[in-house]
């Protein structure tokens, strides 16, 4: 693990902001501080990656003014936020694509117990949340159907990562994933059918935890058999 610095310090230190925000203050002020959490995870990332991708700090900007749309107004600025969302996933699998090799992705993965539980599990939370949207976001079917596509490719991916097993920290990855379908579900109940401020808290909790894992994946990710590294990758 890496010295503490001020780097970390910074991200540490907005991280207790947002919490203090989202528990004691009206949550319009997130507009102001919750964007600075990508904003740190992007000088984490410069501070200690080896290699710059500059797809990693667009995604944390893209996701930075997601929140601001979420805190804005969730139901006006839906279609926009929907937008935003999806290329948020379509980087993090750009960013991803690298981890990924062609024999990972097999189906034969897909059929013990526990992952058909998790996949029902996945599908129904999505069914259920879809259902509870529309009503209120009427007309914003393709809208829906835009996050819950681009969700289920970034959680599949993650998943594909994690089980293939080839890279260190790939725990983190899983992490990630589970902390993006915990946000998502959430954030659609608290803003459109029942708001509450412990969900509030809940959100930014997961969602802050989840980047930072995203982010220490790709900047700790290395493979675990070196031989490995030279098979064919998309």
């Amino acid at each position: 693990m890496k010295k503490i610095g001020a780097t970390y310090l910074f991200f540490y230190l907005t991280f207790l902001i947002v919490i203090y925000v989202a528990i004691f203050l009206d949550k319009s002020l997130l507009i102001y501080v919750k964007p600075l959490a990508p904003l740190s995870l992007i000088l984490l990332y410069i501070r200690f990656t080896k290699k710059i991708n500059l797809a990693f700090p667009l995604c944390m900007i893209v996701i930075a003014v997601t929140d601001i749309f979420n805190y804005l107004n969730f139901i006006k600025y839906y279609s926009i936020i929907a937008v935003l969302i999806s290329l948020f996933y379509a980087l993090c699998l750009f960013l991803l694509k690298e981890y990924l090799a062609k024999d990972d992705i097999k189906l034969s993965r897909l059929t013990s117990p526990p992952v058909i539980v998790s996949v029902f599990l996945i599908g129904y939370l999505i069914f259920s949340i879809t259902e509870l949207a529309m009503p209120i976001v009427e007309g914003s079917l393709g809208s829906v159907a835009m996050i819950v596509i681009s969700l289920l490719l970034f959680v599949t991916a993650s998943f594909f990562i994690y089980v293939a097993d080839r890279y260190e920290k790939s725990i983190y990855l899983f992490i990630a994933a589970c902390c993006t379908l915990f946000v998502d579900a959430l954030l659609a109940i608290n803003e459109l059918y029942y708001y509450t401020r412990v969900f509030t808290v809940l959100i930014n909790i997961a969602e802050i935890a989840g980047l930072y894992f995203f982010t220490f994946f790709l900047i700790e990710a290395k493979l675990i058999d070196e031989k490995t590294s030279k098979e064919k990758y998309f």
